[in-house]
């Protein structure tokens, strides 16, 4: 199943950490980020507050201790979620809300974390809801930068106006605006919000399409970003250290560039676009420089159709590159050393061939070099229309 119930019954098992004795679940507390059930240990009688196993507590579990102020579980989640049980933030928090068909059995599906990746994972859960669970209203809650991607569809939408770097915060307005709003349904479930999941297109978020690899445009677009640079680490380190971070934006720039010459030496019809966060230095004009300073939902949709555009984008390994992978026809992701441990996590993949998604996204180290890296971009460009007759000819066979 991928929902939890938690009305009219909680359910939930999970065992005390210092006794092992089943935990009886008493009620929920909406934390924010964290659905966490008030639980009392039918054993030892120890307070225990259990994280509802969804979103990445589905394989990495967490309870606290709040009386003997003791956490278990996995650190990065753990520690952070009882420093904020301990410390509730009475500050009124802004919370929009927008009902488009009312329900008396709901499904919420909270988006809400400190990471914008996870948010956006989180809210892609929404279309297999929709599709496949109308027997229930579907309600969206959603930090407000995220809210113009909610899809058409769902029951409600819960706009909570929370910046990244306050989502691991515990507002107790939060809390008394879902309990209250939860009286209104007689029977509510969690979605799992599973962190990747598989089921989605990313057009009925976004509304833009995916890439069209009929049209003749050969668009290159490299996803600038100014905090992960695409040069050597410890060249970026000993730059900022010595307060001239400017020059490694700046080299950042010329690796561009010259990636851009190179590729337009091999593909003279290709044409290059720059996007991203931050405008540090300046780009040649044959260059089109689309990068903005803060974004905003004009701005992310302007950026999403240059992805669909986009026959080919390319970025250092991380968030950055989801929607760009989720729309453009071909990715290459460039790997730090550092971050294969993420494979994969930074990738929308909108194709279900394994043979042609290995064509289509490609994982390259960031120490490649630039003339290996034109030659793989060269290859997936020119020789992707044979790849694909190549891969899908018996398939083709078959129906004929």
């Amino acid at each position: 199943m991928s929902i939890v119930q938690i009305k009219p019954y909680i359910h939930q098992n999970s065992q005390c950490p210092h006794c092992q004795g089943d935990l009886e679940p008493l009620s929920i507390l909406w934390q924010g980020m964290h659905i966490c059930i008030e639980t009392e240990c039918t054993q030892c009688h120890a307070k225990i507050i259990d994280d509802l196993k969804v979103g990445h507590a589905t394989v990495l579990n967490n309870q606290i201790d709040l009386e003997k102020n003791q956490y278990f579980g996995s650190e990065w989640l753990s520690q952070a979620l009882l420093n904020s049980l301990k410390n509730p933030i009475e500050d009124k928090i802004n919370i929009t809300k927008e009902i488009f068909k009312s329900s008396e059995r709901v499904i919420i599906l909270n988006c809400i974390d400190f990471l914008y990746g996870h948010c956006l994972l989180k809210l892609l859960n929404a279309q297999s809801h929709i599709d496949n669970d109308s027997d229930y209203g579907l309600i969206v809650i959603v930090p407000k930068f995220m809210r113009w991607l909610v899809p058409d569809g769902v029951s409600e939408i819960w706009t909570v106006d929370i910046k990244l770097g306050n989502s691991q915060k515990h507002y107790s307005s939060f809390h008394q605006f879902v309990s209250q709003e939860m009286e209104r349904f007689q029977e509510v479930y969690v979605s799992k919000a599973y962190s990747h999941p598989q089921e989605f297109n990313i057009s009925r978020f976004t509304r833009i399409p995916k890439h069209d690899f009929q049209k003749e445009d050969v668009i290159v677009s490299f996803i600038w970003r100014e905090d992960r640079l695409w040069i050597n680490s410890l060249i970026a380190r000993g730059l900022k250290k010595t307060g001239l971070k400017s020059l490694a934006y700046w080299f950042q720039n010329w690796k561009i560039r010259n990636l851009f010459q190179r590729i337009s030496l091999m593909i003279p019809e290709a044409k290059f676009v720059v996007t991203g966060l931050g405008k540090n230095t300046i780009f040649p004009s044959w260059i089109r420089d689309e990068r903005v300073e803060k974004f905003d939902d004009k701005s992310e949709i302007k950026i999403c159709q240059i992805y669909s555009d986009s026959r080919l984008v390319i970025g250092i390994h991380g968030s950055n590159m989801l929607l760009p992978s989720g729309h453009a026809g071909m990715t290459i992701d460039i790997m730090p050393k550092d971050r294969w441990g993420n494979f994969a996590q930074d990738i929308l993949y909108a194709e279900q061939d394994e043979r042609i998604a290995g064509f289509r996204y490609r994982y390259l180290p960031d120490g490649i070099s630039l003339k290996q890296l034109v030659d793989i971009i060269k290859s997936m460009i020119i020789d992707y229309s044979e790849f694909i007759s190549l891969m899908t000819a018996a398939k083709k066979g078959i129906k004929n």
